[in-house]
């Protein structure tokens, strides 16, 4: 498992001071408030002073980014937490990096690994490269059954993937 995980990207400065407003790749962005450890910005760490968030936005003030020019350096700039500052995802949940990759299995055959994580309101939605081509299936609990991220394999009931897989 990877130990930096992309946690967002630096849209612009906030303000005078060096504060960035951060667009957060998670379905959870509150889970950063209060977050007081590192992140990565094109290679170079900073302490997080204050995180705080708004909607699907955060906004956060850096050691060493104290001007609006320092903070418009970073525009556009990924945005990764090491992966042991983070909180661990509740039973049930995992990091999208952590599906990437995975190889589905359906009635103990393997289809073809996770190549994209597509998050929409109700549910993630994962695509999975084939042979044939490419298919698309919800994350429902009803059609997942098992996941086991240390074998990297994806189990799904059959009879559900049957009705709610969309051949692209």
């Amino acid at each position: 498992m990877r130990s930096e995980l992309l946690i967002g990207k630096v849209l612009r400065p906030r303000g005078l001071k060096g504060e960035v407003k951060i667009e957060v790749y998670s379905s959870h962005p509150h889970w950063l408030s209060g977050y007081g450890g590192n992140v990565i910005i094109d290679g170079k760490a900073f302490r997080v002073r204050k995180f705080t968030h708004e909607g699907a936005f955060g906004y956060a003030v850096l050691d060493g980014v104290d001007s609006e020019e320092q903070a418009e350096a970073l525009r556009g700039k990924d945005v990764y937490a090491l992966r042991a500052d983070l909180p661990a995802p509740k039973d049930g949940e995992h990091y999208i990096v952590d599906i990437l990759g995975l190889d589905v299995k359906v009635n103990g055959e393997v289809i073809g690994p996770i190549t994209d994580v597509a998050q929409y309101g109700s549910a993630d939605v994962y695509t999975v490269t084939t042979k044939d081509g490419s298919l698309s299936f919800p994350a429902l609990k009803i059609l997942i059954k098992n996941i086991d991220l240390q074998m990297g394999v994806m189990e799904l009931d059959g009879v559900v993937f049957d009705r709610v897989v969309v051949r692209n």
